[in-house]
């Protein structure tokens, strides 16, 4: 009985287990070369719903700029308020995602 990384989240579980423990994935009759290979697609599939995020949040923080300079709205209104956060959350989320991926890539 070996420990085996499950190839679907990256947690222990022993060879002769025929679903992880974890998250249900099935292990039995998987090779070598076909865990890599799942792990190999598990891991762009990651890194790319990280890079979408980080697109909308550029997005986002793009468009409170625009809306900022193009409307220039009153100052403490609304409009001034929402443009604000949109920048602030926009730019907070693309570091966050940034930092993920980072980490993503790490392992």
């Amino acid at each position: 009985m070996a420990r085996i990384d499950c190839p679907n989240c990256k947690k222990p579980a022993s060879s002769k287990h025929k679903q992880c423990p974890h998250c249900q994935f099935a292990l039995q009759g998987l090779t070598e070369q076909s865990r890599q290979v799942i792990a190999t697609q598990h891991y762009y599939e990651q890194k790319q719903k990280l890079m979408n995020h980080s697109f909308l949040a550029l997005i986002l923080f793009l468009s409170g700029f625009l809306y900022l300079y193009s409307r220039t709205p009153e100052p403490q209104s609304t409009e001034m308020m929402i443009c604000q956060g949109a920048i602030a959350v926009g730019f907070l989320w693309y570091l966050i995602n940034r930092i993920r991926i980072v980490f993503l890539k790490k392992k």
